[in-house]
């Protein structure tokens, strides 16, 4: 099985059955309709892939919904599932909310339906601004520009403001698929020296310390966002809602679980904190881990008993201690919304969830299942005076609507804790503004 296979298996074995109960009713008609499982992938920076799944082999047109009128991307087919468009479209800082949909015509006139929206982050977190963190009076400095993003084809403005001088400006040009531009400066006078990157009203500063006892801004803290498909858009807002109170760093592997096979998690939560040191993760994870697991007494827990529930436990526990970086960050691990359908793995990841961070300090458990689904499944729910739609078609994942409003319930959460930026010497600033 391919890598892209095992990422998504899981995913159908869940998500099909749901989306294709109402079309097996329709099934004695002579032209039938089916709703299939589709997704667009923002996990790799800059581009946004899409996901067809069920088309046995038929050709897949893909679309891009742009107001009222479907712009075609294009024609693919693939002998194995799912059916990809790679880097189908570029992230875009004026269209971040991106409405897809494919069709397939499948063997004996089936028509194979499939729709999917998904929010891109924001241009406030494309670019990456790196100065020296400190520079000898006279020497030259150098300014990387860098588009996180990869795409290139934009035009940034740095300015650079020495102490008590007027800051001069000048516009950096990245052509097609150039990411990456540097810019000099001599440092002829001792104090910090200001560096100010602008793009479509959004800022991003650092400043150096020029001569030896200058001290600069200390960073503000760094926020990993993380999980599985559950997390895809609450990670973006998140950025938003934060905005330069912290550095939101996202990970986010859809596909995966912890009870799947040969998934990633018994070791990626240390991989992750050793890479970003962060002051808190934010978990969304367990949508497909509907799987056996092998418990420390070498037996096989199936789902969702109260062995798998115990041994589940034990390796989340394992994971939130590893977050919690021997109490020097925070961990908010979300409970998972009640999906329309079967809910007995849900209810069993959640639970275990709740067990698992059972009297650990620094760990949050935000209860979206109380939140979304009190009383089960709810495709609206009210909001601020209004009658709100928060689920996707699949009736498995938020969509936009609800991951923004899941990511205000996180910002609120972590504001309590986060540490503010202050000022220390040697350190270089990353405000965001």
């Amino acid at each position: 099985m391919s890598r892209l296979q095992t990422r998504w298996s899981a995913v159908v074995a869940v998500a099909v059955v749901l989306l294709c109960a109402a079309a097996a009713r329709a099934g004695a008609e002579e032209s039938a309709t089916e709703v299939h499982f589709f997704a667009a992938d923002t996990t790799q920076a800059g581009v946004i892939s899409l996901f067809f799944f069920g088309a046995q082999g038929a050709p897949v047109q893909f679309y891009e919904r742009i107001g009222d009128t479907l712009v075609a991307l294009g024609t693919t087919s693939s002998a194995t599932d799912p059916t990809e468009m790679k880097d189908a479209v570029n992230w875009r800082c004026d269209r971040r909310v991106r409405k897809f949909s494919a069709t397939s015509t499948l063997a004996g006139g089936t028509l194979a339906l499939g729709a999917y929206s998904v929010r891109t982050p924001s241009c406030a977190t494309r670019f990456e601004l790196g100065v020296p963190r400190r520079v000898m009076p006279g020497a030259v400095g150098r300014i990387r520009v860098i588009d996180r993003w990869g795409n290139g084809g934009a035009t940034p403005q740095v300015c650079i403001a020495p102490p008590h001088v007027k800051r001069t400006c000048e516009k950096v040009r990245l052509r097609r698929a150039i990411s990456v531009a540097t810019l000099r400066f001599r440092a002829g006078t001792s104090g910090r020296w200001h560096v100010e990157l602008r793009f479509r009203g959004h800022r991003l500063r650092r400043s150096v310390a020029v001569g030896a006892g200058v001290g600069a801004t200390a960073p503000p803290p760094t926020v990993l966002t993380t999980g599985d498909s559950s997390m895809q858009g609450i990670d973006s807002f998140l950025a938003d809602e934060l905005g330069d109170g912290a550095n939101v760093e996202s990970d986010v592997r859809p596909g995966t679980g912890i009870a799947k096979p040969l998934g990633p998690w018994a070791d990626l939560a240390r991989t992750q904190t050793g890479r970003f040191h962060q002051t808190a993760t934010v978990v969304s994870l367990g949508v497909v881990d509907g799987f056996p697991l092998r418990a420390r007494d070498a037996t096989t827990q199936a789902c969702c008993g109260a062995g798998w529930i115990a041994e589940y436990a034990r390796r989340v526990r394992a994971m939130m201690k590893t977050y919690r970086r021997r109490g020097a960050a925070r961990v908010l691990w979300l409970t998972l919304p009640v999906p329309r359908g079967p809910r007995e793995l849900t209810d069993a990841v959640n639970r275990s969830v709740v067990q698992a961070a059972a009297g650990l300090d620094g760990v949050t458990v935000l209860r979206m299942d109380e939140f979304f689904t009190p009383d089960g499944f709810r495709q609206e729910m009210p909001y601020r005076g209004r009658s709100v739609s928060v689920r996707e078609e699949d009736g498995i994942h938020l969509n936009i609507a609800g991951t923004a409003i899941a990511a205000k319930i996180v910002a609120a959460a972590l504001r309590k804790h986060l540490p503010k930026a202050s000022p220390k010497v040697g350190a270089s600033s990353a405000d965001v503004g």
